[in-house]
Order: structure tokens, then sequence, then C-alpha cells
């Protein structure tokens, strides 16, 4: 059901109210008249309107997440070399404004929180690999990739979200050498191998 196209018209005219503003205050009613779906036809899809906002906020995600599952697969480097193309491409790449907005309003916690979670949870296993090719590698020491690669995403997702925290740019710089020095001593690694996190 995920590539049916009336599923696809349902969530594009979800993020149109949303770049207008008024997705927050639109009814599923109207979000059908100018999606051209009877209502009923609607809730065969969504049960409601935070359901579509859920799609919209997974449809986004998903997209980034699969542009980094794509960029390590054609890797074939070493897992320093991997952790910074996965930190590149993620970093680079950004959902659309009006979502980034909604998604920090007060009222839209929750939906901001499960998107947090969303991330970790898919960004984990990526990095949990690269972890263990470390490991067999010789590069990092530790019996706990799986928690190092939760810690390490719960920074990027919540302490270094820009919609949460305002940090200066001094601020921001000393918190990414942290997070590259942490890393070094959870992996018994040299911190060093982490500068590209600053």
């Amino acid at each position: 059901m995920k590539n049916n196209p009336k599923r696809d018209i349902i969530l594009n005219t979800m993020e149109s109210f949303m770049k207008e503003g008024t997705a927050g205050t639109v009814s599923v009613s109207t979000i059908a008249k100018r999606a051209n779906i009877a209502t009923g036809g609607l809730y065969y899809y969504f049960k409601s309107k935070e359901e579509i906002m859920d799609a919209v906020v997974n449809r986004q995600y998903d997209q980034i997440i699969e542009n980094v599952r794509l960029a390590l697969s054609k890797s074939n480097d070493d897992a320093i070399t991997k952790l910074k193309l996965l930190f590149y491409t993620y970093t680079s790449a950004s959902v659309d404004s009006s979502l980034d907005q909604y998604l920090h309003l007060p009222q839209n916690a929750a939906l901001h929180q499960k998107s947090l979670a969303t991330i970790l949870l898919s960004l984990k296993p990526m990095i949990s690999e690269i972890f263990n090719q470390g490991i067999q590698e010789n590069v990092f020491f530790t019996d706990y990739p799986d928690e190092i690669a939760e810690i390490l995403l719960s920074s990027f997702t919540f302490l270094f979200d820009p919609g949460i925290f305002e940090w200066s740019n001094e601020e921001m710089q000393k918190k990414r050498m942290a997070l590259a020095e942490m890393l070094g001593t959870m992996l018994h690694t040299s911190h060093e191998l982490f500068a590209f996190l600053y």
C-alpha cells in the first residue's frame, strides 16, 4: 500500500497544508477535498489526521535513511571511512523546512519524539555494522557496538537538534569534540579518528 498513488496524493496534499502553515488546524474532510478523494476513501488509507502526519514524516525520513543505506552499500572502505561517509551523507540531507517547523511546534512534541526514535532505530544497525567491521579490523575494541551506536545517535537526534537546543557555534563545536573524545574512549581507540565529527 505504501506505493499506492492515492496514498501519495493524500501525503502530498498534507505537505501542501504544512507549507501553508495550516496543517495543525486543517480537518480530514478538507484534506480529502483538496486531494479530490472522498472522505471515506481517505479513511481507507489512514485512520486519522495524526496517522497522515506520521506517514508524511516517515516518507521524508525514509528517503534520507535510504540515501545513507545506498551510499554505504556502494562502499568497500574501512570502518572509519564508512563512518565518515554515513555522517556526511546524513548531515548533508534535510527534511522539508515546513515539516521541520511543524515538528518543532510544542503541540507536536509527541510526533517529533517519534521521528527522532525512527531515525535512531533506522541508523543504529548501519552504525553497529560499521563498529563491528572496525572490531574485525582491530581498530575498535568493545563488547557493546549496538549500545555505543545508540549513544552516538542519541546525541545527533536530540542534543544536536537545532529545533530543541539553540547552541552557539562554539558550544556546538565543543560538544562535537566531546563526542569524538567519548567515542574514542568507548571504542578504546584514538579520538582523533573521529575528528570528522567537528
